[in-house]
């Protein structure tokens, strides 16, 4: 393992070096321990194996302290904009971090050391799967469920890791719906809503288009909003499984006053199927002293499932 941890820090200093990812034909030379944690398609056309490496780097440097982060994601140069020798642009983070380039170069390397590492601990992908165009940094969600047709609105950022992105697909699902069953959407923020399709009975897809190209290594932020057709059409529960790292998750639901729930659940990174249990393990909260209940997380474990479950009271 050691030895993995050494190659993969040395194949990433490579990686960085002139121009880093921004430097023709860079992705191509990306080291045989990095293609093979990885699981970069050697045989892939050039942008798509830049794409997959641009997407695991991002996804694991996620995982790093903020300045971490900034120091590793400058080296790299994820941004066609970011300055032409790996000097510069260490010179330019130590600034941004108020610290001397000396240190700037130390971060870089304990930043190095610690992707090698989540490198030989997993795959980040599997072989074949296609790379998505965006991964989650944080979700907020706000839920009322006094009305009879309860609203849920979110605020998505997002980071970019795909060339550039200009639309956002949403899937919305409400089991049970029948077929004359209206739900409404709106978006705000970064993008705004173009298309609503229902896909089958229960699943509608909402298309956004973001109001400008979001180039690789940047961010955007959303707001989404959905308005059930019935109070019982929602699932009971306003939680996040995140696949990925995401760094932020909070949900806040208010559960009017008489509650619309008998008990609820705080659920702190249980299994799945635990989640769907009648009586899951989770702190148990009470709104029916607290009709507004919340949940934050920043420590997330991907395939845990974190945020509140409730059980639907009589009159519901």
């Amino acid at each position: 393992m050691e030895s993995a941890i050494e190659d993969l820090a040395r194949e990433l200093s490579a990686l960085q070096a002139r121009r880093g990812l921004q430097h023709p034909g860079r992705a191509d030379a990306a080291g045989p321990t990095l293609t093979r944690a990885l699981t970069l398609d050697q045989f892939a056309p050039g942008e798509q194996r830049r794409r997959g490496l641009v997407t695991s780097l991002l996804k694991h440097a996620e995982g790093l302290p903020p300045d971490l982060r900034m120091v590793f994601l400058a080296a790299c140069s994820i941004r066609t904009q970011d300055r032409p020798t790996l000097t510069e642009r260490i010179e330019r983070a130590a600034a941004t971090l108020s610290v001397t380039p000396r240190t700037g170069w130390a971060r870089l390397a304990d930043a190095n050391r610690r992707i090698a590492e989540s490198l030989a601990g997993r795959l980040s992908s599997t072989s074949g799967a296609p790379q998505p165009e965006w991964l989650l940094t944080s979700l907020h969600a706000v839920t009322d469920l006094r009305s009879g047709r309860p609203t849920t609105r979110s605020t998505h950022t997002i980071r970019v890791v795909s060339p550039t992105l200009t639309h956002i697909i949403e899937r919305i699902s409400f089991p049970g719906a029948t077929a004359d069953a209206d739900p409404l959407f709106r978006a705000w923020g970064d993008c705004e809503l173009i298309s609503v399709e229902r896909q089958s009975q229960v699943t509608w897809q909402v298309s956004l288009k973001l109001k400008r190209a979001v180039a690789c290594g940047d961010s955007a932020t959303y707001s989404f909003e959905t308005q059930a057709p019935a109070r019982r059409l929602l699932h009971p529960m306003s939680v996040m499984l995140p696949e990925r790292v995401c760094r932020v998750f909070s949900t806040e639901v208010n559960f009017g006053s008489p509650s619309m729930a008998k008990r609820v659940w705080r659920l702190d990174g249980v299994s799945a199927p635990t989640a769907e249990l009648d009586t899951p393990s989770g702190v148990i909260l009470d709104p029916h002293t607290n009709p507004v209940l919340t949940a934050t997380y920043d420590d997330m474990v991907p395939g845990r499932v974190y945020g509140l479950r409730w059980e639907w009271s009589d009159d519901a």
